[in-house]
Order: structure tokens, then C-alpha cells, then sequence
């Protein structure tokens, strides 16, 4: 009797190696990191190298004890030498004839503000490695601090709401852009809602890197500093894709093009409303975050316009 063999989806097609990490491992509960990790290493293949620094993913890179989570390569370093910590890498196994993937994996607290400096030196050189960074909008590890990707209002631990101030009072650093106007080989950001996208970014950074510098940047909310439940995760990334707060789009070498549009964007308050850091918004204060979301779509939506990149078949 012939079996009938069970079609995969499109997502398990992008798969080359099994998942390299235990079963269970001590990230957060609901994190997307912990999808992330899975996703990219059985996409990216076990020839990587990942570079990390002390963060929330370092508690399972680094491993525990005598003990490993995981069956990769790992270079831990501190969080302002990992992009030049990688590029040594790169250099001495491209000096030896073997071709290797480097991939540095670090949060927005690494690539944003303290090890931003070397992170934008490789981009500038364009060094051939991966720089991946999962932003959750703060310091999640060290006590839910505000970092420069904290958009306007959060709350946060160094930004509370109280009679002196009213959460974060500044506007989030646009670090992929300002990544991607480095002119790099490549450029993205990807979300763990739109896996097939994630996956296409993840094998082109990859193809990419022997041209030069690729990096992704990726939406990743953390429940615990947030303040929604964790079986929402998936659910707060499709949102902010939904709403506009975090736009899906791809570069090489200054010239864009977004790869997921959305016909009718949903209203912010969406997403917000699924958030205990954004619940003390006054309208006044809610109107001033759609302006910062808003503007900052239209400044994606423009370049695309005026340096557009073609889709590759």
C-alpha cells in the first residue's frame, strides 16, 4: 500500500538542520527570543559561530555550569567588543581558506547604546559577517531599564510614571535605518508573526555576507518588561506589523523596499491596549506616539519611493 507523504509548509521547507538546543531551556516563558534562536539556527544551518555578550540570551548561550543548552559554536564576550570580536573571527577563518558563518546576537541594549560604536565601525568597514539584535525595547535582564530604542511613553524602571514625569520622554533611536544608511550589503527587520519573511531575511543575510556586512534587526516584545501575557507574544509582534509600529522592509546598499505592505493599517490603540507599559497614555500622550510611529513609516515608505530596491525573483 502506497503511503501518502504529508505536505510540509512552507516554513519547514526552509529548515536544514534539526534544533540544536534542549528541549527546555531558562528564557522567560512566552519570550520570542527563545523561537528566534531555534528558527535562526535550524535556517542558518550548525556551521555558525554565534558571538553574544551578557543579555537575556546569554543565560542559555553561554550554558550553565559544567553544562551546555546547546550544541553550536559560542563566543561570549562583553557587550563592547562583540562586532569587533567578530570581525577577528571573520577575518583569521577567511585568513585560513574556511568559509564560516559569524553570527553576532545581542539585544538593543548591545547594539543601540553600549556596543553601538563597534557595531557601527563593522558596518562602515563592511565587514562580512551576520549582526543580528532583537529589540525589546530595553534593558530586560538588568531590571527592565529604558534603553535608546524605548519608544516615547513607555514605562520603564529609570522611566516610571509619577508627578515628576510620565514615562520614557524621548523618541527610540531607528537604529535599522541608521544601520542601513551605512550602506551595507544588507539590511532588515523581521518579526517571529511573519516567519517565512524572517526566514528569506535570515538566508539572504547569509548569501549576502560574503559581499559584506548583513544585519536584521528584530521585533522581539518581552511579556515580563511589557506587562502582557505570555501566550501573546505572536500576537503582539502581528500587531505591531498590523499597526504600522514596526514596518517590515529590506536594504542593500541603500536602496529599500518593504516586503510585507499593509493595505489598511490598523489603529495604534490596537496595540497598545494589549501593553500594561503604554496603559497610562493620556490621548494627548497617545496622539504624540502615533506621530512618532507615523512619521517614522513615512520615512520607510519615502525612501522606498525615491531609492527603490527591485525584488529578486
Amino acid at each position: 500500500m502506497m503511503v501518502k507523504k504529508k505536505k510540509l509548509s512552507k516554513i519547514f521547507d526552509y529548515f536544514r538542520d534539526e534544533d540544536p538546543f534542549a528541549g527546555g531551556i531558562s528564557i522567560c516563558s512566552g519570550c520570542p527570543m527563545e523561537l528566534l534562536l531555534r528558527f535562526m539556527s535550524k535556517v542558518l544551518g550548525k556551521d555558525i559561530i554565534i558571538v553574544g555578550t551578557p543579555s537575556c540570551s546569554a543565560i542559555v548561550l553561554y550554558g550553565q555550569n559544567i553544562g551546555s543548552w546547546h550544541k553550536l559554536s559560542y563566543y561570549g564576550c562583553l557587550m563592547t567588543g562583540v562586532a569587533s570580536s567578530a570581525t577577528g573571527i571573520t577575518r583569521y577563518y577567511r585568513k585560513i581558506g574556511k568559509d564560516v558563518t559569524v553570527v553576532c546576537f545581542t539585544g538593543d541594549g548591545c547594539a543601540a547604546d553600549v556596543g553601538f560604536q563597534p557595531l557601527s565601525g563593522a558596518a562602515e568597514r563592511n565587514e562580512n559577517f551576520i549582526y543580528i539584535c532583537y529589540d525589546n525595547e530595553g534593558y530586560m535582564n538588568t531590571g527592565v531599564q529604558r534603553s535608546s530604542t524605548t519608544p516615547f511613553g513607555a514605562k520603564t524602571s529609570t522611566t516610571p510614571i509619577g508627578v515628576a514625569r510620565r514615562g520614557n520622554e524621548t523618541t527610540g533611536k531607528n537604529l535599522p535605518f541608521i544601520i542601513a544608511m551605512h550602506k551595507v550589503s544588507y539590511a532588515a527587520t523581521a518579526t517571529l508573526s511573519h516567519l517565512e519573511d524572517l526566514a528569506k531575511k535570515l538566508i539572504k543575510a547569509k548569501e549576502k555576507k560574503n559581499e559584506g556586512f548583513a544585519y536584521i534587526h528584530v521585533f522581539s516584545p518581552c511579556p515580563t518588561g511589557w506587562g502582557f501575557p505570555m501566550d501573546l507574544s505572536i500576537e503582539v509582534c502581528r500587531m505591531a506589523v498590523r499597526t504600522n509600529y514596526f514596518p517590515l522592509w529590506e536594504a542593500e546598499r541603500g536602496k529599500f523596499r518593504l516586503t510585507h505592505k499593509i493595505k489598511k493599517s490598523r489603529p495604534l490603540k490596537d496595540l497598545v491596549r494589549m501593553i500594561r507599559k503604554f496603559s497610562h497614555l493620556t490621548d494627548e500622550e497617545m496622539g504624540m506616539l502615533e506621530k512618532e510611529v507615523h512619521e517614522r513609516y513615512r520615512l520607510i515608505e519615502g525612501v522606498t519611493q525615491m531609492m527603490p530596491l527591485k525584488e529578486t525573483p
